[in-house]
Parts: C-alpha cells; sequence; structure tokens
C-alpha cells in the first residue's frame, strides 16, 4: 500500500521518458505535459462523460446515416455508377480481394463504431462492473491506434483526382454525413478522459515506497502499466487495476521491432515492383506502379495530388523504416546521451507515431477506383497484387513503431 502522505498526491509517470511527475489541479480544456519530454500526460474537462456521450451519439448516427445513401457517383461512357460504403465492400468481396474488402471495413467502419460504443457504455449511466469496464477499456486501448476514417477520407479527396479523367464525378448525400461522422468522431476521441474512467475503477498508484517527482521511474523501482498507465513497483509483474502484464522494461521489444522492420523492407520490394492497379481498356489490359501513379498525375498538371501520393506511398513508408532503424540503433549503440539527443530521438518517434498511418492512403485510393470503373470490358479498374503487399508493409511498419518502447531512448542518460 501507498504510504498515507502519499494517498493525496495525484503522481503520473510519463509513458514516453519515463519521469514521474505530480500532477496540479487541471483546469478545464486544458492538459498537463511532462516537463522532460513535453507528451501530453492528462487532460482537463469539467463534463467530459456528459460531453462525449453528446458526441459519440452525433458520430454514431452521421456513420450509420452515411451508410444508407449514396457517398459518390460516376458517369463513364454514359453509364452511371452510383456507389455507397456497403458496395464499396461489396464490390471489393465479389472480385475475391478479401484482403482489401477487411480493411476497408475493419479500419473505417468497425473500428471507429466499436470505439464510439465503448466510449458510450463507459460514460453513460449503465450498471458495468468492474471487471465489464477494464474489459471495455482494454479493447479500446488496443482499437485506438487502428481506426482510420479520416485516412480513408483523405484517400476519397485523392480518388477524385483519379476519377475526374475517367468521367463526371457526383458527390452523394453520404458524402457529407461522412464528414460530419469524422469530425464529431475526432471531437469525442480528444474529450473521452480514459485516465478518469481508470481512477473511477481503482487507484493509480500501487507504489509501496515514497514517490519523488522529477526523477525517472526505474531509479525509483517503480514502473508503469503500458495499458492502464497506474504506478507499480517493479517487481510486480501483473497490473492490479487493468490485470495486464509487464515488466519494469521489455528489451526483447527492440528486438521484434528489427524484425520487423527487415519484414516490412522485404515487402517493400515487391510493392513497388507489382502494380496496384489493372486497368482494362476496349479489352487490352495494364498494370500501373505506385511511381507510375505519380508521374501519370505530375504529367498531367496535377502537381498537389502527385506530392500527396508521393509522399504518403514513397516517401513516408521509406522514412518510417529509416527513423525506426535510426531509434532502435540510438537505444542499442549509443552509450552517451544526452537530454537534448533524447529529446530529439522522442520528437523523431512521434513524428513516426503520427505520419505511419497515413501511408494508407493509396490502399484506399485503389479501392474507391476500383469499385467505381467498372463498364465491362470497355473500361475498368482492378486492384491488384502490388496493393495487398503495399498495405502489409504499412500495416507491419505501424506493428512495429507499436512495439518500439521510447522509454528505452532516455534511460542511462548523462
Amino acid at each position: 500500500m501507498p504510504l498515507s502522505n502519499e494517498s493525496d498526491k495525484n503522481y503520473v509517470l510519463c509513458h514516453h521518458c519515463d519521469l514521474l511527475s505530480e500532477l496540479p489541479v487541471i483546469a478545464n480544456k486544458h492538459k498537463a505535459v511532462c516537463p522532460r519530454c513535453h507528451t501530453r500526460l492528462a487532460r482537463g474537462h469539467t463534463d467530459m462523460k456528459r460531453d462525449t456521450i453528446i458526441y459519440s451519439l452525433c458520430s454514431l448516427t452521421m456513420l450509420c446515416l452515411a451508410c444508407c445513401f449514396i457517398f459518390i457517383d460516376i458517369r463513364v461512357i454514359g453509364i452511371v455508377n452510383n456507389l455507397n460504403l456497403i458496395q464499396l465492400a461489396h464490390i471489393l468481396y465479389q472480385d475475391q480481394y478479401l484482403s482489401l474488402t477487411l480493411l476497408f471495413l475493419i479500419l473505417v467502419l468497425v473500428i471507429p463504431f466499436l470505439s464510439l460504443l465503448i466510449q458510450l457504455a463507459l460514460c453513460s449511466h449503465l450498471p458495468l462492473s468492474k471487471y465489464r469496464q477494464r474489459s471495455l477499456l482494454k479493447l479500446y486501448h488496443q482499437l485506438e491506434p487502428w481506426s482510420m476514417p479520416e485516412i480513408f477520407m483523405a484517400g476519397v479527396l485523392v480518388s477524385f483526382v483519379k476519377l475526374i479523367n475517367y468521367g463526371d464525378v457526383g458527390l452523394g448525400k453520404a458524402f457529407i454525413l461522412f464528414c460530419l461522422f469524422i469530425v464529431f468522431y475526432l471531437k469525442s476521441y480528444i474529450i473521452f478522459g480514459k485516465r478518469d474512467i481508470w481512477n473511477e475503477i481503482d487507484k493509480s498508484n500501487f507504489a509501496n515506497t515514497e514517490l519523488v517527482s522529477g526523477t525517472m521511474g526505474i531509479d525509483q523501482n517503480i514502473r508503469l502499466c503500458l495499458c492502464c498507465h497506474a504506478i507499480l513497483p517493479a517487481d510486480l509483474t501483473r497490473c492490479p487495476r487493468c490485470k495486464s502484464k509487464g515488466q519494469l522494461r521489455e528489451s526483447r521489444k527492440i528486438q521484434w521491432t528489427f524484425a520487423l522492420l527487415f519484414t516490412s523492407l522485404i515487402l517493400y520490394i515487391p510493392a513497388n515492383l507489382y502494380g496496384v492497379m489493372n486497368t482494362v481498356f476496349l479489352g487490352s489490359q495494364s498494370s500501373s506502379t505506385i511511381l507510375d501513379g505519380v508521374l501519370y498525375m505530375w504529367q498531367e498538371g496535377d502537381y498537389p495530388v502527385a506530392l500527396v501520393i508521393f509522399s504518403a506511398s514513397v516517401i513516408i513508408p521509406v522514412l518510417k523504416i529509416v527513423a525506426l532503424s535510426w531509434l532502435c540503433y540510438f537505444v542499442v549503440a549509443v552509450k552517451h546521451k544526452s537530454d537534448k539527443d533524447c529529446f530529439k530521438m522522442n520528437k523523431i518517434y512521434n513524428m513516426v507515431e503520427f505520419i505511419g498511418r497515413w501511408s494508407m492512403i493509396d490502399v484506399f485510393v485503389v479501392s474507391i477506383v476500383a469499385s467505381l470503373i467498372r463498364n465491362g470490358e470497355m473500361m475498368a479498374v482492378y486492384p491488384y497484387i502490388g496493393v495487398i503487399f503495399f498495405a502489409s508493409v504499412v500495416i507491419v511498419t505501424m506493428i512495429a513503431s507499436h512495439k518500439y518502447d521510447p522509454r528505452l531512448i532516455w534511460d542511462k542518460v548523462n
């Protein structure tokens, strides 16, 4: 049990640099950041539960309505093709692209839908047991990085430029509804306070020694639970609050990161060699790679779109592999570290975490274009094997960044 004079203090361990801080009372709509690495530790919101319920309900309503109406339509050679969100998945499934179908359904529809339901369940007055609340929060923690409705919308906007070259493009009611869904979804995500819900389940401080703020947890023989962010004794392997297992430091995650980066590098080669789209025009077929699409956009004068696709599909995957490799090297090989060097490495890690998902734009662009351009052998577009390899690269690099433990950056600072 924590000492009596510690019970009224609100301590938090930074999940990026392992610095122990004592949180003050946070004003409404303000946030507390780590004084060492500037990572956000907590956010104050007076009516967190009420506002989360409002925005979650609005978001769920917009999502359900968006699935009922036409999302986008295109007129190609006198034939109009309409598409709603469910039809997009159905067309891909009919063409036996089960992997693309699952990616779209899970990342764009299912995970956001489940996340919103979890937010509603935890913020409403439902008679949930602590066991049920704990299970929902752990599921929410696992789903959080894989929600991509805003990235899908970016892919839709990029695909407009390609679709205009095939015919006349029109927007349906579902497009506006889906935009509203994204706005409400992001707002509910920002407001939702997981820390507050965890603190209602149980206390956050399980340390059995006196804590000293401004000192690293590893130096005080305490560790952070990476699931619920509770403070635990270093030798306690299972968190009493969320029941997750963990260790003071999991150095094996560096090996996992290296292995996943090597895997992504292997997958990246066929992702660029094979075509991502196969176009049928008057009976003849031609495939285009990622770079072919970039060059085509550039030659057509669509420079902003060409730069977006080139950045998301070429620069970001390579940059992420190089950056994560550099971060692993810094942890393993660099013996003399300064706070300044560690701060720079931490910024690189934050950048990798932020931009990694956006490479999925090209996968969504291919899915949208292939679902809309269908006119028999006269003109049709189909996904090709390269897009599967590319989606695998994005997923594997995302897993690699999640496996990486940024606290290792700050260990043994001189």
